[in-house]
């Protein structure tokens, strides 16, 4: 299993909380208290909480399961 990396550049797959679909971005920083991390992708920047972050090369849960 790979393990997640949480650092400024690090790619990662990352499910939103409006949607069970998993995506790609870059962390770019982190907020203050380090719960979450600024996400960066070709649809724009998004705070996504750490509990929902991945590594990029780790196999996804299926979520029709």
């Amino acid at each position: 299993m790979a393990e997640l990396v949480l650092r400024k550049g690090a790619r990662v797959r990352y499910a939103p909380a409006h949607t069970d679909e998993w995506r790609e971005g870059e962390l770019i920083r982190s907020s203050p208290n380090r719960e979450e991390w600024l996400v960066k992708n070709r649809l724009g920047q998004f705070w996504i909480h750490v509990s929902r972050l991945r590594p990029v090369d780790e196999p996804q849960p299926d979520h029709a399961a």
